[in-house]
């Protein structure tokens, strides 16, 4: 038996669709044409849904739907009121599975060109969404026409990419009840993303508006109160020289990271890395994101006042979200994350797992040490006592806040490979002491370390890395040579495994999920009983890691009522720029 024929033989239907349709930034789609080829019987129909409603011509429970890039598919069915579909085969992320790593490219036209799939142009392509969206709702008859003879077009190039994709597969593996389940797992998770880019999230609509309106005056004192941290901008505009003076004041010259030039790097990750080194260079980089950006950044508001972004799912190797960092708040500067905010009768959630790296890293390599790390209040407090750095007792955080920093960033450290010059970065101590840290863990996680150095020898061997579920990362030559940077593959890929189970799980039971954040995510809900539905929320996530990984992880949450508090520094940011936005707003309306 083929895998299509095993396809035919457990459902009714095998349809190949795809939706045109016209979407402005922060907005629904707006259906205008769908196509639907059965595979199965051969039947085809378009429908027009700009001249009325028609009844979906397939029952979900029977029906495999073959879409590529499910999100846009699944949103167009959202808008039309359907559920998201039980079964999808994704040839978007199907193709990924067969070549992350390998290739680049997994548009609909780069994955066809693979398999000697003929197809229209890209050029062709951008003419007819140019037509769509522009002459959105009313079209000639001719151009309605040519919209429906190009949607047959991507449906054509689809069915055949997905019947190459079949062939592929079976090829590799003969166990096709594997390839199909762990096929439908992914592609219902890129149905839920849909769901969740049309819940959006909810904000404070009055405050981002007056950000929006105050925001060249906000900038304007973001650069004064940088000023008097770090001496950096003319104007408005960064200066290389004085930032080279900034760093060398602060004693990180020396080993701050170059550009192919020579100058200073001053790119976001570069900031990124170095800010646990020296708080100032935080401050820098949270101001540079605000005073660079045109406009407000951080949210992409619709007309509905939710703010959405493209989750872009399996967007990194990993299989982690790759979320802009322009339209979405859990990108930008943290003090932005404070505009998200609902009404009296809701609240969100910010549900996150505790120690989600820890827990996978003790589930994958049941070291007895990791393990028994994971089921202490604190993981971190518990390293440091096993290190000898603390001494025994029930401690918290507050207790040995040095130590615990330590031995945190240390811990954290060992699950990306990280050296001891890295390290040093990062904790700003000599690289004997980083030295000296991470061999103090190498003692105390004795099996984690045996177990990790010989999953990288085994993937190097066979050329890729692998989840439970099947997503796969094929390591390039380039990974042959630093085996480093493949030890935390296993480890953020699994999370994000976890992280779609949970998605799929909560929009089964109901909850209204407003983004996933890494480790988290953002649930919206009534007030009134919500009691009862943490509880569940709960339960569900922590029960997600167990079905991936085989063991629980709990849930931390916290309550947004009214608006997004954070905690200390990040809080306090929030606060200076508010203040800034009242000044704006005062000065703007006396006339100043």
């Amino acid at each position: 038996m083929s895998l299509i024929d095993f396809l035919y033989t457990y459902f009714k239907n095998v349809v190949v669709f795809d939706f045109e349709y016209s979407q402005t930034p922060g907005n629904n789609p707006n259906p205008v044409c769908c196509t639907f080829r059965d595979l199965k019987s051969g039947k085809q129909i378009t429908h027009w849904y700009l001249s009325g409603s028609y009844d979906w011509p397939f029952k979900d429970e029977d029906t495999i739907y073959i879409c590529h890039n499910a999100v846009a598919e699944v949103s167009c069915m959202l808008e039309l009121g359907l559920k998201v579909p039980l079964h999808i085969w994704d040839s978007y992320v199907q193709e990924k599975k067969l070549y992350n790593g390998k290739e680049l490219g997994f548009s609909l036209l780069k994955c066809c060109a693979r398999y000697g799939i003929k197809t229209i142009s890209e050029i062709q392509k951008d003419v007819y969404r140019d037509v769509i969206i522009n002459n959105f709702p009313t079209y000639t008859a001719k151009q309605k026409e040519k919209i429906i003879a190009y949607n047959i077009t991507d449906v054509d190039e689809n069915a055949q990419l997905f019947l190459a994709q079949l062939a592929k597969y079976e090829s590799q593996d003969k166990n096709f009840k594997r390839i199909i389940s762990q096929a439908l797992f992914h592609g219902r998770a890129m149905g839920v993303c849909a769901a969740i880019e049309r819940n959006g999230i909810p904000i404070n609509y009055e405050l981002y508006s007056d950000m929006e309106k105050y925001f060249p005056a906000i900038k304007a004192q973001e650069i004064a109160e940088l000023s008097k941290v770090a001496d950096i901008y003319v104007g408005d505009k960064w200066n290389q020289k004085k930032f080279e003076k900034f760093l060398e004041k602060e004693n990180l010259l020396k080993n701050w990271p170059r550009t192919k030039t020579g100058q200073p790097a001053q790119d976001d990750k570069t900031l990124y890395r170095n800010s646990a080194a020296n708080p100032k260079i935080q401050q820098i980089r949270d101001s540079k994101f605000i005073i660079g950006a045109k406009n407000l950044k951080g949210y992409c508001v619709g007309k509905d006042k939710r703010s959405r972004a493209p989750l872009k799912m399996f967007g990194q190797i990993t299989g982690r979200t790759n979320v802009s960092t322009a339209i979405n708040p859990f990108g930008a500067p943290r003090r932005m994350r404070n505009i998200i905010g609902t009404n009296k009768h809701m609240i969100i959630a910010y549900a996150d797992w505790k120690s989600q790296e820890a827990v996978i890293q003790a589930a994958l390599s049941q070291d007895p040490n990791v393990i028994k790390a994971v089921k202490q209040k604190d993981v971190y407090i518990f390293t440091g006592q096993v290190a000898n750095a603390i001494p025994p007792g029930n401690w918290t955080k507050y207790d040995y806040p040095v130590e615990r920093e330590l031995y945190k960033q240390t811990f954290l450290a060992t699950a990306y490979g990280q050296t001891a010059f890295g390290l040093k970065a990062k904790l700003n101590c000599s690289e004997a002491k980083a030295t000296y840290l991470l061999s103090k863990l190498h003692f105390v996680f004795p099996t984690y370390f045996k177990w990790i150095e010989e999953l990288i020898k085994f993937a190097t061997a066979r050329g890729y890395l692998e989840t439970k579920y099947g997503w796969k990362y094929f390591m390039p030559d380039i990974e042959f040579t630093n085996p480093r940077r493949l030890m935390n593959w296993p480890l953020q890929s699994h999370g994000s495994e976890i992280l779609r189970r949970a998605m799929i799980d909560l929009y089964d039971s109901g909850f209204e999920i407003s983004m996933p954040v890494h480790d988290a995510l953002l649930i919206h809900m009534e007030r009134k009983g919500c009691a009862k539905k943490l509880k569940k929320l709960k339960t569900i996530m922590s029960a997600a890691a167990e079905k991936v990984i085989g063991m629980s992880i709990p849930v931390d949450i916290k309550i947004i009522r009214k608006g997004y508090d954070q905690d200390n520094t990040h809080q306090e940011r929030w606060n200076a720029l508010y203040q800034k936005l009242l000044i704006a707003k005062e000065c703007t309306n006396n006339g100043q």
